[in-house]
């Protein structure tokens, strides 16, 4: 478990769970890194066949924390570009999300 996610294996399966329903579960960039490193280690698995991603509370995900955008509000055109690609890049295996 991290601080934004919690991982959990059964057999073939792994499901990747948004756990910020305080505010449903809208991404910054603790959790697109944290998603990140999550999709990264459980895509070398050779044991896994399908990774679900899934969401705590009431929502899948918001989208963007409003607080976070609020801070890339300052950033530069490189920054945001950045931010954009590595979100862009954090799901790197097939995946199937488990929406309500």
């Amino acid at each position: 478990m991290t601080s934004t996610l919690k991982i959990d294996r059964q057999g073939l399966v792994a499901t990747v769970t948004l756990n910020r329903p305080e505010v449903r579960n809208a991404f910054n960039e603790a959790v697109i890194a944290e998603l990140t490193a999550a999709f990264k280690s459980l895509g070398q698995d050779p044991s896994l066949r399908a990774i679900v991603l899934a969401a705590e509370g009431k929502a899948f995900c918001a989208g963007a924390d409003l607080n976070w955008m609020k801070a890339m509000a300052g950033y530069s055109w490189d920054e945001n570009h950045a931010d954009a690609g590595q979100l862009a890049r954090c799901c790197g295996r097939s995946t199937a999300a488990r929406c309500r």
